[in-house]
């Protein structure tokens, strides 16, 4: 006997099928977040990038300290001279000894910089004789560069600032040999206190007025 009320057929649902309208508004949100978080990442990025390369420069003003109470106070040479037994005086190959050989001396803003190292060392810190000057020497070691990012088209590890025969050194000489823009809209820099900072190219303009003959000049 046949039931009273029969059962109802189960059947499948239908898939919903987006219209244009939702589509369009789901592509827009997502360009919306895109928009938003692209520009986040890229912030933390190069932040991270800024971060390791002050980091780099920490180690170097280690490293040249270390050398400097083992060497009479003696900071290392821009030197391209070689001692008699062959070895490099340059203060890449000095500090060598305190960083170790996997040390990458190489900002990671730049990785495909033409130079082996990234960094340059103020040559007007090295005496005449292609010593290094000592720190005692230094009037203001808070205030004195000692290591800056070189420039893309400079492959030199030293900044060649004894060409301006110990006068001023000029806005453009100084733009000319570091990267004062390597990290936004300014650069790292290591003074010869050890201490690291990140200075606008506008900061540093300021610094190379006369009136602050010490930020290259000891």
């Amino acid at each position: 006997m046949p039931p009273a009320f029969p059962r109802p057929r189960c059947e499948p649902a239908r898939p919903t099928a987006f219209t244009l309208i939702e589509l369009l508004t789901a592509i827009a949100i997502i360009g919306i977040l895109a928009a938003i978080l692209f520009p986040v990442a890229a912030r933390v990025r190069a932040s991270g990038q800024t971060t390791r390369c002050l980091s780099n420069l920490r180690q170097f003003g280690a490293a040249i300290h270390l050398h400097a109470g083992e060497n009479q106070g003696r900071l290392p040479s821009s030197s391209h001279q070689r001692a008699p037994d062959g070895t490099s005086l340059s203060w890449t190959h000095t500090l060598t000894t305190y960083l170790g050989p996997d040390f990458i001396g190489r900002c990671p803003s730049v990785p495909d910089h033409p130079a082996r190292v990234s960094y340059a060392l103020n040559d007007l810190l090295t005496l005449a004789d292609g010593t290094g000057l000592p720190l005692t020497q230094v009037r203001q070691p808070a205030a004195t560069l000692l290591i800056g990012e070189l420039a893309l088209d400079a492959s030199s590890e030293h900044f060649h600032f004894a060409g301006a025969s110990r006068g001023r050194v000029t806005n453009a000489l100084f733009q000319s040999s570091v990267n004062v823009q390597c990290h936004g809209a300014g650069a790292n820099y290591l003074f010869s206190d050890a201490h690291v900072a990140t200075l606008s190219w506008p900061e540093i303009q300021r610094r190379l007025a006369p009136a602050n003959p010490v930020f290259l000049n000891p």
